[in-house]
């Protein structure tokens, strides 16, 4: 049997299903990265109708899922936040699905996606502990820009880097990919 997979647009009758990927990933990824508090005050806050709603039929922010022979298995949430810039907002995996080149399939759509719009550089935050996560960006062409700590409320701060990736090829260097 051949297998397939899709990647297509969030509809709003999928909002539970993917609400439920989202807190199986975050609870297999992040209880080794922050607290059980902290992801619980996250989820709450993600994947309700009203979270999701703008991105469907958006014109300046997707929200794309991922599905592996008709599973949903992963998603990107992007949003154009300057007429040169996108902004991956989300990138997530099945713990099951990681090294199989799904993660890969997604970041090329976001790029995709930006060349389509005309985008020279797509940025992203990831936490500084995510060093599966860094290590992948790393690998498909981004590279630190700063650190960045944000208070999110209710004691909870994220610890992220801020990661690029340009669009444009090196005729001089626009950041150190070293870094």
């Amino acid at each position: 049997m051949q297998s397939t997979t899709s990647l297509q647009p969030l509809r709003l009758s999928e909002v539970p299903e993917i609400a439920a990927l989202a807190n199986s990933i975050w609870r297999e990824h992040y209880t080794k990265i922050i607290s059980n508090a902290q992801i619980e005050y996250m989820l709450q806050r993600k994947y309700t109708q009203a979270d999701l709603q703008p991105y469907v039929g958006g014109t300046d922010r997707w929200f794309d899922v991922l599905r592996f022979e008709g599973t949903a298995i992963g998603f990107l949430r992007s949003s154009r936040t300057t007429p040169n810039e996108l902004k991956i907002e989300e990138v997530y995996l099945s713990e099951s699905q990681r090294s199989k080149g799904f993660g890969k399939l997604l970041l090329s759509h976001a790029e995709a996606l930006a060349r389509k719009l005309g985008c020279t550089t797509i940025l992203l935050y990831v936490n500084r502990r995510n060093e599966q996560a860094i290590r992948a960006y790393r690998n498909t062409g981004y590279f630190v820009i700063e650190e960045k700590d944000f208070d999110i409320g209710n004691g909870f701060v994220m610890d992220d880097y801020l990661m690029e990736k340009s669009l444009v090829a090196a005729s001089g260097s626009a950041g150190d990919p070293s870094n």
